[in-house]
């Protein structure tokens, strides 16, 4: 189980250093460019079963397909907390995509 545990933590160090890179490209990548690397993002942590940062991956890059007015830094920000996050369970997910709901319409 070790083992396990070391993996997992080499994978949240990986996106830990492409939400960094995310965040630093932010502003001035095309929105295609955007769109790949939080796709990237999503690909990994599902892969690793890591699925609340799966689920704030893809909840960004819909609103990230609307256009401009997506509020990039909230899902960046909500990106890191699911990186952080032992929990893996629905309440997990449903509490952080909860967050950024409730930042956009409050």
């Amino acid at each position: 189980m070790h083992a396990g545990n070391d993996a997992i933590l080499l994978v949240r160090a990986e996106l830990c250093e492409r939400l960094d890179s995310l965040r630093a490209q932010s502003r001035r990548a095309s929105a295609r460019d955007f769109t790949d690397a939080v796709e990237s993002i999503r690909r990994l942590a599902s892969a690793y079963g890591l699925i609340p940062v799966a689920r704030i991956a893809e909840a960004l890059g819909h609103a990230a397909a609307d256009g401009p007015s997506c509020p990039r830094a909230l899902y960046l920000s909500r990106l890191q907390d699911a990186i952080g996050c032992e929990r893996m369970d629905d309440g997990a997910i449903e509490a952080l995509l909860a967050s950024v709901s409730v930042r956009l319409c409050g």
